[in-house]
C-alpha cells in the first residue's frame, strides 16, 4: 500500500436538521425574603378661595384657606402670602371679576423673590364693561423656601371678584 494522498476540499454544509423536543423544566428554586414595604410620603396640597371680593388696583389678592396642607410644606404667612418649602409645585389659579366700564385685568404671581408676568393673566373688556376671567397653570421650582402671592392691576377697580388657587407639591427631588 502506498502513501495517503493530500486531503481534499471540504464540501458544502448540509441543511440544518429539525429541532429536538424541549427538555423537562428544572425545579423552581426557593423564594427569597420579602423586602420592606415602600413608604410613600404624604401628598402636600392646599387650596385657597375668595368670593364677591372687590379688587383694588395695585393690591395683593386676599386668599382664604379652603383646604389646609397638613404636611407643613404649604402654609399661609398672611392673608395675602403663602409660604412654600423647597421643591416643585404645580400651581393652578383662576380669577374672575366684573367691570362696570371698559378696563383691563392683570394678575401677576410673585415667587422666588420676583414677579412673574409669564405666568400671569391678562384680560381686556369692551367699551361697556363686562365680566373678565382668566386662569393659569404652571410649575414652580423653589430651590429654597419661597413666598407666593398674586397681585391685581388694572385700569379700574373691580367688583365681585372671585379667586381660586390650588397648589400641589410634586414628589420629585430638586
Amino acid at each position: 500500500m502506498g502513501p495517503t494522498g493530500p486531503a481534499g476540499l471540504q464540501g458544502i454544509q448540509g441543511p440544518t436538521g429539525p429541532a429536538g423536543s424541549p427538555g423537562q423544566a428544572g425545579e423552581t428554586g426557593p423564594t427569597g425574603p420579602t423586602g420592606p414595604a415602600a413608604v410613600l410620603p404624604n401628598d402636600s396640597f392646599a387650596s385657597y378661595v375668595n368670593t364677591q371680593y372687590p379688587l383694588t388696583r395695585g393690591s395683593p389678592i386676599t386668599l382664604l384657606a379652603s383646604v389646609i396642607d397638613t404636611t407643613g410644606n404649604i402654609t399661609q404667612a398672611s392673608v395675602n402670602t403663602l409660604n412654600l418649602q423647597p421643591g416643585f409645585y404645580l400651581v393652578s389659579y383662576k380669577v374672575s371679576c366684573l367691570f362696570r366700564q371698559a378696563s383691563y385685568m392683570q394678575i401677576t404671581p410673585f415667587y422666588n423673590g420676583t414677579s412673574h408676568l409669564e405666568t400671569g393673566i391678562y384680560f381686556a373688556t369692551s367699551t361697556e364693561g363686562s365680566s373678565a376671567c382668566g386662569s393659569a397653570h404652571f410649575i414652580i421650582r423653589a430651590p429654597t423656601a419661597t413666598q407666593f402671592s398674586l397681585t391685581f392691576n388694572g385700569s379700574s377697580d373691580v367688583t365681585d371678584g372671585e379667586i381660586n388657587v390650588t397648589l400641589l407639591k410634586l414628589q420629585r427631588p430638586l
